[in-house]
């Protein structure tokens, strides 16, 4: 029964007394709450999550969601070496520190971890021979890659367009600033035709398909064709037995390195990883909650596995660590005087940096998915929401970097705090991280809207 529907009062209750003027009043105070309610509700909503009330929630834990958090660290760390990296020695080159100053290895990074993930539910598919769902999730993925990676990506660019024309921002090769807004539209329009090529040529950074207006997007075309590569694999491999399709990966992976296609190489060691983790795991494959919730079944490590995985774990931030040239702090040119004699003399010189990255992000990845104790810190309520803001930290970074903090921030900061050699960094570093987090939480919910178009363009085209 509803309130009260004031229209529907009779005027000539009003001879009866006070008492029609009660419902009326009370349908008023109703509505009044009822907006002001709404009110509350699209204020809350518009917080950045870590500042609405009950804070940043749990979620259920799947057996992939370290690596959504894994993501989200990485895009920290190219924000920590975009903003706070300087050249030459010093004590951001020394062993394991380096790591942190590392944007390429981040890369690398991103693109095991999603080698892994874009292949985990494939895999499944085809471990289980359900040919029928594999097909439709490769039509769905493959369809659907494109718009998530590019129309994520020309969203963040046509933001930083903006602050560009409102001199927030130069842009990454200034001048960029036209004179009216329609020239600057345009120059952003032919600046998307140019970046959204899927099918440049990239070796390495800085590559010739990039966006003026954010740079560091570099790695998307790569992304997008990694994914390709693993959707093809993923198709042609379908029929073969496991050890077979395990042998044709590395394969491909010593093939990639051959032709210095090293971005492919780490989207199929990635799917390795996933390969073996279901070898290793095959309740995942018949028991639906493994796909979303906690592992099962962790057969006992001897202490010898949980050593030698500690040890690869650390190995492969100390790769990931790699310096510019040959040395690395206190341990001199050693080992990466040696190492770098591995590499091929036919690759193009840009990419050589690349080699030892790939197999040092292998490592990390490897060892956190075979120790789970490891992943335990990136399975924190808090790591989890860092992973959601991933692509949000790793785009708006860069505008935030090249316009308010160094071009407002670290002005003042010299102006009014230049004589206290410490204390002068504290404000900015509070400050900056904390607008780059807020602007990360917002451009989260224009990349819902892309995921949430793509599918929606899906369900009308797909018969």
């Amino acid at each position: 029964m509803p309130l009260v529907d004031q229209d529907s009062i009779s005027l000539s209750h009003a001879a009866d007394g006070p008492w029609p003027t009660v419902p009326s009043a009370l349908g008023f105070e109703t509505e009044k709450t009822i907006k002001s309610r709404r009110f509350k509700r699209h204020l809350v909503a518009a917080l950045p999550r870590f500042a609405r009330p009950g804070g940043i929630t749990d979620r259920e834990i799947g057996p992939t969601s370290y690596l959504d958090a894994l993501r989200g660290y990485a895009a920290v760390c190219v924000f920590i070496a975009h903003s706070f990296n300087t050249f030459g020695d010093n004590w951001r080159r020394e062993p394991l520190i380096s790591f942190l100053f590392h944007g390429s290895s981040m890369v690398a990074l991103f693109f095991v971890i999603s080698g892994y993930v874009l292949s985990y539910r494939l895999l499944i598919y085809i471990r289980k021979q359900e040919f029928e769902r594999l097909i439709s999730s490769l039509a769905s993925s493959t369809f659907r890659r494109y718009v998530r990676l590019y129309g994520s990506t020309e969203c963040a660019c046509f933001i930083a367009m903006i602050m560009v024309r409102f001199k927030i921002y130069p842009g990454c090769r200034p001048p960029m600033y036209k004179d009216t807004f329609w020239e600057q539209l345009v120059d952003w329009g032919w600046d998307l035709v140019y970046f959204s090529n899927p099918f440049g040529d990239i070796r390495g950074w800085p590559s010739s398909f990039d966006s003026r207006y954010l740079d560091q997007m570099w790695s998307i075309p790569a992304e997008y064709r990694g994914s390709v590569a693993i959707f093809a694999f993923c198709t042609a491999a379908c029929r073969l037995t496991t050890r077979s399709r395990m042998v044709l990966t590395w394969v491909i992976i010593v093939a990639c390195y051959i032709w210095q296609a090293i971005y492919v190489a780490e989207f199929m060691a990635g799917l390795f990883i996933a390969d073996l983790s279901l070898s290793r795991h095959p309740e995942r494959l018949d028991n639906p909650r493994s796909l979303t919730g906690p592992h099962h079944h962790h057969k006992q490590q001897t202490l010898w596995e949980k050593v030698g995985y500690g040890c690869l774990f650390v190995l492969g931030i100390f790769i990931l660590g790699e310096p510019d040239d040959t040395t690395m702090g206190i341990m001199g040119t050693f080992p990466w005087e040696f190492l770098k004699r591995f590499i091929p003399g036919w690759w193009d010189d840009s990419g050589n940096y690349l080699f030892w990255l790939g197999i040092g992000a292998f490592m990390l990845v490897y060892a956190l998915e075979f120790y789970p104790t490891l992943q335990k810190p990136l399975n924190w309520r808090y790591s989890q929401y860092i992973g959601d803001l991933s692509f949000g930290i790793y785009a708006m970074h860069v505008p935030l970097a090249l316009g308010p903090y160094f071009q407002v921030m670290i002005p003042l900061r010299e102006q009014y705090l230049g004589g206290w050699p410490v204390i002068k960094y504290i404000p900015g570093l509070i400050a900056y991280p904390l607008m780059v987090l807020i602007a990360a939480d917002y451009f989260e919910r224009v990349d819902k809207q892309v995921i949430r178009f793509a599918r929606w363009l899906q369900t009308k085209l797909f018969v």
